[in-house]
């Protein structure tokens, strides 16, 4: 289809793509098994699963779009599923430790052709949106990174522009957290370990918000 020259659409519009997003224990070589490092951004989303990503060309915007992103948000949730809610063989308990351990001990790289554009822990970069809450008398409480509110999201002072074909990829890094030594405290906590372990439900998405701008076709 010919597109109509001269004429640009600006729409408001995030793109997203999903690090892990299953339940129950997670094994090698299975899509949603958490690395220590996975780039996002690059794979084809050929059967349009809007559930994990709505990039249509891997690891740049299709024809001559262009893109400013004004925040970079993150969708972090551990819940019970099929009854399950506590780790199996692993030094962390129960989803609200996970949770909080895994926004300690992760963090992001947002990179944009051959550039670091933007980089810190995942908990600076709350989603604003989706589920949220602690229930204290519930036997599977959820704990969501950031309030579903328009001030939780870290707006950026600049934009960072997205120009014509230009590589995007964001880097999601988990690490482990280095135990003391001390007496009792001799157990490192292996952040993908966790993570894999974890027989409830898991889920980290990334996303990019702000301007689109593209052709009319």
């Amino acid at each position: 289809m010919a597109k109509v020259l001269g004429i640009r659409q600006q729409r408001v519009q995030f793109f997203y793509d999903t690090d892990f997003k299953t339940e129950g224990l997670t094994i090698v070589g299975n899509p949603n098994f958490a690395y220590p490092e996975k780039t996002l951004f690059t794979t084809a989303n050929l059967q349009r699963d809007l559930s994990r990503t709505n990039l249509v060309t891997p690891g740049q915007l299709a024809s001559d779009q262009t893109f400013l992103t004004f925040a970079v948000r993150h969708e972090l949730c551990f819940f019970s599923a099929s009854g399950n809610a506590t780790t199996i063989g692993g030094v962390l308990q129960n989803a609200q430790e996970l949770s909080v351990w895994v926004l300690t001990n992760s963090a992001f790289q947002y990179q944009v052709s051959e550039k670091v554009e933007f980089e810190g822990p995942l908990s600076m970069t709350p989603a604003g949106g989706g589920s949220y809450g602690f229930i204290q008398d519930s036997v599977s409480p959820l704990i969501l990174n950031g309030e579903p509110a328009a001030p939780s999201i870290y707006v950026l002072p600049l934009p960072i522009a997205v120009t014509k074909r230009q590589a995007i990829q964001m880097i999601e890094k988990k690490s482990i957290f280095m135990a003391g030594g001390g007496t009792g405290f001799t157990v490192d906590i292996n952040i993908p370990t966790e993570i894999n372990n974890f027989p409830g439900g898991k889920m980290l998405r990334a996303y990019i918000d702000g301007y689109n701008t593209r052709d009319v076709l």
